[in-house]
């Protein structure tokens, strides 16, 4: 502990902090308290609304604290109380005018509401205050765009480009504006870049987002000294003899074991003790070191060796190494991985006299990319990650040589690096450790005198703790460079994480805060109040891609989201047997009458593409269907294998709940059912690709029905699976069960009666599945089985199968128009046990996906499109909206004691980019209504391009439309339409502090272990 006090203050000294230190805070526990808390949910999707009256407590505490007052109005912003957060940040900005943070907001809140004098002016003060913020640099170009000011506008955006050139936002202004001026060359220069970064940053976990900066987030500045913990009291364990080096890593992607070697021999102990006899890296000799990195992502760790003559890459099959392929020849000292490029994959940097940069390029192989990286001259040792910005997504890292001092290397982003002089790094304890014992005691690694040795601390007064174990999902799956905050009152740690668990000291502490997480791919999560002393596993949280086009209607007061649409209608979506499932390409949407409106005599529908994927709409029809208010209405929609469902309606007059209702666990899920309410039965396992194990739920009806005619009525939806997962099933010999229903003979055995039920094609809807017929005895038990995650909200019987007395009409469609809107704000259950919500008032002109390449079908009118099911398309993506308006006044009045709900006819399809999609890069092969399976020969090429549907294109990379006429959009609408659909790797908002990852043992003093944070202060 005094060798790392000492190197904090050297280091704090020279303008840089030890991180890995905890942090003490003066000042009130319960403060820390309400901020951490109010901090993790603050950033937590679901929780924000909570995260006010952490926040209010915090300021009741300290009424006169800037941050307590910014930190409540931020809170305020995120929950939609406009108004008073407004009001909150002008008050902090009054407390501390030199605190970015309300300027930024300030200017970002005044833009969406119109007030675009007043936001100019907060921006103009942010860049005063943080030159180098790039984001409000483009926002000002935004605003002089709107005004006109051509020349100042692009400046601001060359500004904010130059200070980053990651944001694809400026590079796509930049390209219209030179397009404008016939300064073609700059023009066509912007859009290529434009486009190389939105194909690098595909798959990131979060758009690109020009509302956000790092000062959108809670300001939560490190504060104090390290903190006293008891001092170590080392029992060394002398493990074998004869080894040079030695490193961590979970061979088996688990548990920690050692690799050590040396020039005679290469061992693998399990648990840092016990030698591995076969691990398949016996025979390699004249070993120089051993860099740990899952080049695969199959989530264990393979190996790139280094041996005195090359680099060899092994991979690891089963927590076995086979030899993978030859990297390089050369006299090389160590390896280091690092996804320099930023395309998902890590690629490995070889270190020596003559270093080489091996690029990973997936399952093309390595190739050697040295001239593309600013190699100083030298003999390079070691490199070791740190963050000098952590609030960027940027891989820096420190080169050590034996010649020079050691260097940092600034990641620019986009595989763009520059060298820069490093502050002389102290040498330090080895960094090699884990928790071989699960004891929450980090045992060091050590070479000493050519012998293993693990040293245990055995400290009687070692303090409380909390080992924490990460598995990536969309990231890396050993979550490699992820990056963990642990708060506790006052304390705080940080870590970069690099495949073994991780254990944090928390000293007297009794309670941790939270634990956040921020993946490589720049999701945060947030865990709070987790047990201590004992080991926490995270498990990266799944985000939402692909799904169907939204339904929004206007119901009298806002655009409320309905449900989502042509869920039968997957294209190419695949079963996994090397088949595609068949489509029902037309589908009927129920709409209650009180969430459809009638707002100037029209009916107004949206159709919006939210998500990654291309939809085909060939028909829309809006049909009021008029019945008996004593009656409800359901459809026969679902989705279901061949024979799709016929257009059937069922009237439901009187509900025949389950008196009985039990889930395979035996729980009694009687409640769950009995009424809509979003609480459903989700007792049975699942992962996050939407599998879940065979579960099955009994119901008992008791005498219902004794004529044998029922209808079962079942409201839910379905978490649904991707066609990788299909296929991935399906070659683990479990294949996906769609429901299936059985009821009881007369000897009281369970029968299927019904292969294939169907399950709800949207989320949520109501589906009936006629029983007539159907019971095999008096028993009118019924069992419903499937490993889909189906969650079923309301069930219950009709007794009557006839059709019900309804009068239908068509309201005529008197406008249609295809446009560029955004993507709405989702809600994402974080577990996965609610359907995704939108929220179309909340808006962001970024995605987090690039669009399916091809052509789509022209912005402007399109209901000549829509009117018929002629194979004359409407060919939108991601982004794009439909606004429908139906002629209200045009149909007869309701009957006296009926009531009007509707129906809305959708005829199209639609198709994700998942991998196992067929054609799911492209927009092309078009659908046809006579096509037997997608992607059959049709209609020939140049004829389907020269249909009339497909006359009006636009190219993928056409430039967006301007924003609509003020007359018909809110100042809102037009502030946010200036910002295109691009994407981003997000910029991870981090304390100004950073970490490094422990090293391997056996290498030089000043490389063993560096640990460094910037305290450059953004601030002026």
């Amino acid at each position: 502990m005094k060798r790392l006090l000492a190197a904090s203050a050297f280091l704090a000294a020279c303008g840089w902090l030890l991180l890995h230190a905890q942090l003490v805070r003066t000042g009130d526990a319960r403060l820390w308290r309400y901020r951490n808390l109010g901090k993790a949910l603050y950033e937590n999707p679901t929780t924000q609304k909570d995260a006010v009256e952490q926040f209010r407590q915090a300021l009741a505490l300290a009424p006169n604290a800037a941050r307590e007052q910014l930190n409540y109005g931020l809170a305020l912003l995120r929950a939609g109380d406009l108004e008073t957060g407004i009001a909150q940040l002008e008050k902090a900005q009054k407390t501390d005018p030199k605190l970015p943070h309300t300027w930024f907001n300030l200017g970002i809140t005044f833009q969406k509401q119109g007030e675009f004098d007043r936001a100019f002016a907060e921006f103009q003060q942010m860049v005063r205050l943080v030159p180098n913020e790039a984001v409000s640099h483009y926002h000002l170009g935004a605003i002089h765009k709107l005004k006109g000011e051509t020349p100042a506008a692009i400046h601001e955006f060359v500004t904010a480009r130059d200070l980053n050139p990651r944001l694809a936002a400026p590079h796509f202004q930049l390209y219209g504006l030179f397009r404008q001026a016939d300064r073609a060359p700059e023009a066509a220069a912007e859009l290529r870049i434009f486009q190389e970064i939105k194909k690098q940053q595909e798959g990131a976990a979060v758009p690109e987002d020009m509302d956000w900066s790092w000062y959108s987030e809670i300001y939560d500045p490190p504060e104090g000294s390290p903190a006293t913990l008891a001092a170590a009291t080392w029992r060394d364990e002398k493990i074998a003899d004869g080894y040079s080096g030695a490193t961590v890593l979970a061979a088996d992607g688990v548990h920690p074991s050692v690799i050590a070697w040396s020039p005679a021999h290469v061992t693998l102990f399990r648990n840092g003790r016990t030698p591995v006899a076969d691990s398949g890296l016996e025979d390699l000799r004249d070993v120089v070191s051993i860099a740990p990195g899952d080049f695969d992502n199959d989530g264990l760790p393979d190996l790139c060796v280094i041996t005195s003559k090359a680099a060899v890459l092994y991979r690891n099959v089963n927590g076995k190494f086979r030899k993978h392929a030859d990297l390089a020849t050369g006299t090389f000292r160590s390896a280091f991985w690092v996804d320099f490029d930023h395309d998902y994959d890590p690629d490995v940097f070889l270190l020596g006299d003559d270093s080489k940069l091996m690029r990973n390029n997936g399952e093309a192989g390595f190739s050697d990319e040295t001239k593309r990286f600013p190699f100083v001259a030298g003999r390079a040792v070691s490199a070791q990650r740190i963050e000098v910005e952590p609030d960027t997504p940027a891989f820096d890292f420190v080169m050590s040589y034996e010649d020079h001092a050691p260097l940092l290397y600034r990641d620019k982003l986009g595989g763009a690096y520059v060298a820069q002089a490093f502050l002389p790094v102290l040498p330090s304890v080895p960094q090699a450790s884990a928790d071989f014992t699960g004891n929450g005691r980090a045992d060091r690694v050590v070479i000493s005198n050519n012998a293993l040795t693990l040293q245990h601390n055995i400290a009687t007064n070692y303090g409380n703790w909390i080992e924490i174990s990460l598995t990536g999902v969309k990231s890396s799956k050993l979550a490699l460079d992820a990056k963990i905050e642990v708060k506790a009152g006052s304390l705080y740690e940080k870590e970069i994480y690099q495949g073994v668990p991780i254990v944090f000291r928390l000293g007297d502490r009794t309670q941790i805060d939270t634990v956040r997480i921020t993946w490589a791919n720049g999701l945060i999560q947030n865990e709070t109040q987790p047990p201590i002393n004992r080991v926490l596993t995270i498990k990266e949280a799944p985000r939402l891609s692909g799904s169907c086009p939204m339904i929004f209607t206007w119901n009298g007061e806002r655009f409320e989201f309905v449900t989502d649409v042509l869920g039968v209608a997957p294209l190419g979506a695949s079963s996994g047997d090397g088949a595609y499932f068949p489509v029902d390409h037309d589908e009927y949407v129920s709409i209650p009458g009180d969430r459809l409106k009638a707002r100037g005599g029209q009916y107004e529908i949206r159709v919006t593409e939210e998500l990654r994927e291309v939809t085909y709409l060939d028909q829309i029809k809006l049909i009021a269907l008029d019945h008996p208010a004593a009656l409800d209405i359901v459809t026969n929609e679902k989705f279901k294998s061949p024979p799709f469902p016929e257009f059937r309606l069922f009237g439901v007059d009187r509900r025949i709940y389950p008196l009985r209702a039990y889930d395979d666990q035996g729980n009694d899920v009687l409640a769950a059912l009995r009424q809509r309410d979003s609480v459903y039965p989700d007792a049975f396992r699942r992962d996050h690709a939407g599998v879940a194990e065979l579960h099955r739920l009994d119901l008992d009806f008791g005498n219902a029905a004794p004529a044998n005619h029922a209808v079962l009525v079942l409201s839910g939806w379905v978490d649904w699976a991707d066609g990788s997962t299909f296929l991935g099933a399906t070659q683990a010999h479990k294949d996906l069960t769609f429901p299936y229903l059985q009821v009881k003979d007369a000897a009281g055995n369970w029968k299927t009666v019904i292969e294939d039920m169907g399950i709800p094609s949207g989320k949520p809807k109501t589906m009936a599945v006629d029983l007539t017929g159907k019971f095999l005895s008096s028993s009118r038990e019924v069992r419903i089985v499937t490993n889909l995650c189906v969650y079923w909200d309301e069930i219950f019987l009709v007794e009557n199968d006839a059709a019900p007395e309804v009068r239908m009409t068509t309201v005529p469609l008197t406008a249609a128009d295809l446009h560029f809107r955004g993507f709405s704000k989702a809600t994402i259950h974080p577990e996965r046990k609610q359907p995704e919500r939108f929220d179309y008032d909340s808006v962001s002109f970024t995605s987090m996906w690039n669009p399916t390449a091809g052509n789509y079908t022209r912005y402007g009118a399109v209901d000549g499109l829509l009117a018929e099911p002629d194979d004359r398309m409407v060919v939108m993506g991601s982004g794009d909206e439909v606004r429908l308006r139906f002629a209200a006044a045009a149909l007869p009045p309701v009957p006296a004691g009926w009531k009007r709900d509707f129906l809305l006819l959708v005829d199209g399809w639609a198709k994700d980019a998942d991998a196992n999609t067929a054609f799911s890069q492209t927009v092309l092969p078009l659908p046809f209504h006579a096509m037997k399976h997608y992607g059959e020969p049709g209609p020939d090429l140049h004829e389907s391009l020269t249909r009339p549907a497909l006359r009006l294109i636009r190219p993928l990379n056409a430039q967006l439309p301007p924003p609509p006429a003020a007359a018909q959009s809110s100042p809102a609408d037009v502030a946010q339409a200036l910002v295109p659909a691009v994407s981003r790797l997000v910029s991870t908002p981090l304390r100004r502090c950073a970490t490094v990852a422990q090293a391997s043992v056996g290498m030089s003093a000043d490389a063993a272990g560096m640990s460094a944070c910037a305290t450059a202060s953004r601030e002026p």
